[in-house]
């Protein structure tokens, strides 16, 4: 005698169900944006890991105005000593 039975109730799927196969554009931000190349669902992606340091990064721009610093780059005090091998 069985005294009792445990069912698992699954949902079929449906024939609609897309195995997505994303095609992500260039990062422009903190996140690009998606789209399913076989169903054409659009969706944003996160461009880094969750508990990375990038969810906290600022930009080169932020950076600099926060130290003073310039974008522009003086080579002339290096450049003599640069060969061809390097």
């Amino acid at each position: 005698k069985i005294d009792s039975i445990d069912i698992d109730i699954v949902e079929p799927v449906s024939e609609t169900t897309c195995f997505h196969h994303w095609i992500i554009g260039d990062p422009n931000g903190p996140t690009s944006s998606g789209k399913c190349k076989l169903c054409g669902t659009q969706r944003d992606f996160m461009n880094y890991f969750e508990g990375s340091s990038w969810g906290s990064d600022i930009s080169l721009d932020q950076l600099g105005k926060s130290t003073g610093a310039t974008r522009e780059a003086s080579y002339a005090s290096v450049a003599p000593r640069v060969t061809d091998d390097e």
